[in-house]
C-alpha cells in the first residue's frame, strides 16, 4: 500500500463474541480495488464470522470496518449491498421456479404504469448486466432447469446488479467441475480488471494460490498473517493455517487386534474407485476438505447410495451391497448424521422414543411394542453413556447439544452395530462433551465394533483414530496410520498436494 492512499476496505480490530465463545478477536484487514483477497483457515478459524460482519449479516461485538475511508454501520444484509459489498454464499438462495431474470433482480424489478413488473424493460436490463460481466446465461430461463454452476453465476449476476465495489465468494468452487471453475476464474479476473475488490473464501488452497493477489491466514479467531500469494506455495500456507492446540487428548486406546475377517469396502464415486478396509475394534478417521465427498461416501456405506457413489463391501466369502438403511443395519452398518437437528432427533418426541427408534422390531414381542422393555433398554444405554436429562420422559429438544448426540449414539447402539459410521459426531457441542463422546467410541472400538469417523477437525481425528485415510475430488488419496499422521500431511493431501495414492486404480 502507498502512504496517504485510502484502501477500499479496511478492518480494524474487528471482534465477535457469543456467550463463551470468541468468534472473532481484534482482526485488522486492508484490501484493495482490482485485487481478490483470499480468506483461509481451517474450520472454525472465523472466515464465516468475518464474512457476515462484512455483509451485514451480523453486527460486531467491537472494531470497526471502514469501505473508502467512511466507517460503517451495517443494520442488515441489504445496508451492506447498499454500501457497494454483496455476498454469493455457498448455499444458494434462488427462486427455482421463477426465471434467470426475475431471481437477478428480484423484489427491484423495473414496473409499468400500472404498477405490474414490465418483462421487456427487465429483460433488455438483465441482457446489458449479462453482456457487461461476459456471464453466458439466458434471461428466460427457469432457474430449475439449470446446472449447479449456472445457478452460481445467476447469485453472481445478483450480487453485481447491486453495482457493488466489493464481491464475497464463499467456498464458491466446492460444486463445480474444472472447466466450470476455469469460467469462474475468468470472470474474476474480469472483475478485477474492471476495479472491483474480490473476497475469495475457499478450503481449496491450490487455487486460492492461482486466482488471489494476497491471501490472509485465520486461525482460532485471529489474524495469523496477511502474504503475497507470488511465490507462495501450498506447503507453506498450510505451515501457516496449522497451529498445534492441545485440545484433544491423543487416542489413549490402543488398537484390540481381534481375529475377525475385515470388512474390504470398494467404493465407487464418478472420478474413480477406492479401496478401504474396516476392521473390528480400529477407530478409522475420514478426512477431507468441503465437498470432498465424506458425507457421500458415509451414506453410500450405510444404505443411501447415489447412482455415482455406490459401496460394494466384502467380508469372508460373503458380498454386500446395500439398497437402504434398514438393509445396512440388518447387517450391522449404522450411520450417526452430521445434522443433528434435520435428519437426527425428533424434537418432539421424548428422549426414550428418540433412543428406541431404529430398534422397535428388537425390542418389541412379536408384532407388538412392549414400552416397558423400551424404557428399561433406553435407561439403561443412556446411563451407560452418562446421560445428563431431568427425565427420560422429557423431550430431546430440551437437552443440550451433547446430550442430543449421546441420545443418537444410544440408539445406533441398541440396535448392536458391527460398523459404526460416525459424520461429524462432536459438531457444535462444548469441549467436556466431545471428551466424552470420544470415550464412549473409544470402548465401543475395545469391545469389538469397526468405527469409521468423518470429522472436519483435524484434531479430533488424530486424538481418536487409529489411521486416516483422507479424501480429495471423492476418491481415496492418502492413508496413514495415526503415528505418522500431522495436521501437515493431512491438510496436504485434503488439498491434493500429496501423491496419489497407490491402491487408488481408475483414477
Amino acid at each position: 500500500m502507498n502512504h496517504g492512499h485510502t484502501p477500499l476496505l479496511s478492518v480494524s480490530a474487528l471482534s465477535k463474541r457469543y456467550p463463551g465463545v470468541v468468534a472473532l478477536n481484534g482482526v485488522d484487514l486492508t484490501a484493495d480495488a482490482g485485487e481478490v483477497h483470499a480468506l483461509v483457515g481451517a474450520n472454525g478459524a472465523g472466515k464465516s464470522t468475518l464474512m457476515n460482519l462484512l455483509s451485514g449479516a451480523q453486527s460486531p461485538s467491537g472494531g470497526e470496518i471502514r469501505i473508502a475511508g467512511q466507517s460503517m454501520q451495517f443494520a442488515g444484509p441489504s445496508a451492506a449491498q447498499e454500501q457497494g459489498i454483496a455476498t454469493v454464499y455457498q448455499e444458494f438462495s434462488l427462486v427455482p421456479q421463477l426465471s434467470v431474470s426475475r431471481n437477478i433482480y428480484l423484489g427491484r424489478e423495473p414496473k409499468g404504469a400500472l404498477g405490474l413488473i414490465d418483462g421487456r424493460a427487465l429483460r433488455t436490463q438483465t441482457i446489458a448486466l449479462l453482456e457487461r460481466f461476459g456471464l453466458k446465461l439466458d434471461p428466460d430461463a427457469e432457474v430449475s432447469t439449470l446446472s449447479v454452476a449456472e445457478q452460481q453465476l445467476v447469485e453472481i449476476a445478483r450480487a453485481l446488479s447491486f453495482e457493488g465495489r466489493i464481491l464475497i465468494l464463499d467456498e464458491p468452487t466446492a460444486v463445480l467441475s474444472l472447466a466450470e471453475q476455469e469460467n469462474l476464474f475468468a470472470i474474476i479476473r474480469q472483475l478485477r480488471r474492471d476495479g472491483m475488490l474480490i473476497l475469495y473464501v475457499s478450503h481449496y488452497l491450490k487455487e486460492v494460490l492461482a486466482i488471489a493477489d494476497q491471501v490472509t491466514v485465520l486461525r482460532d479467531g485471529e489474524k495469523i498473517a496477511t502474504r503475497l500469494t507470488k511465490g507462495l506455495t501450498v506447503d507453506a500456507l498450510v505451515e501457516t493455517m496449522t497451529g498445534a492446540s492441545g485440545a484433544f487428548d491423543k487416542a489413549a486406546a490402543p488398537r484390540t487386534m481381534r481375529d475377525e475377517p475385515p470388512y474390504l469396502v470398494s467404493y465407487q464415486a464418478d472420478t474413480g474407485t477406492s479401496t478401504l478396509t474396516l476392521a473390528a475394534g480400529e477407530i478409522v478417521g475420514v478426512a477431507g476438505l468441503v465437498g470432498s465427498g465424506r458425507t457421500t461416501f458415509a451414506k453410500a456405506l450405510t444404505g443411501n447410495p447415489l447412482p455415482t457413489a455406490i459401496a460394494d463391501i466384502r467380508r469372508a466369502g460373503e458380498s454386500f451391497r446395500f439398497a437402504s438403511p434398514r438393509a445396512a443395519m440388518r447387517e450391522g452398518f449404522v450411520y450417526i448424521t452430521e445434522d443433528r437437528k434435520r435428519d437426527g432427533i425428533f424434537t418432539e418426541l421424548d428422549i426414550v422414543a428418540n433412543a428406541t427408534a431404529s430398534a422397535l422390531n428388537r425390542l418389541g414381542r412379536g408384532p407388538l411394542r412392549d414400552v416397558r422393555r423400551e424404557k428399561a433398554a433406553a435407561s439403561d444405554m443412556l446411563t451407560r453413556l452418562r446421560l445428563v436429562a431431568s427425565s427420560l420422559g422429557a423431550p430431546i429438544g430440551k437437552l443440550s447439544g451433547g446430550n442430543q448426540q449421546k441420545v443418537l449414539i444410544g440408539r445406533a447402539l441398541l440396535t448392536e452395530p458391527r460398523v459404526l459410521v460416525c459424520d461429524e459426531p462432536t459438531r457444535g457441542i462444548d469441549v467436556g462433551a466431545k471428551a466424552e463422546i470420544h470415550e464412549i467410541l473409544r470402548d465401543l472400538a475395545a469391545s469389538g465394533v469397526a468405527i469409521l469417523v468423518v470429522s472436519s477437525e483435524t484434531e479430533e481425528l488424530l486424538a481418536l483414530a487409529h489411521r486416516i485415510v483422507v479424501m480429495h475430488e471423492r476418491c481415496f488419496v492418502a492413508e496413514m496410520p495415526v503415528e505418522e499422521a500431522d495436521d501437515m500431511r493431512i491438510l496436504l493431501a485434503a488439498s491434493g498436494g500429496a501423491e496419489v495414492m497407490e491402491k487408488n486404480n481408475g483414477n
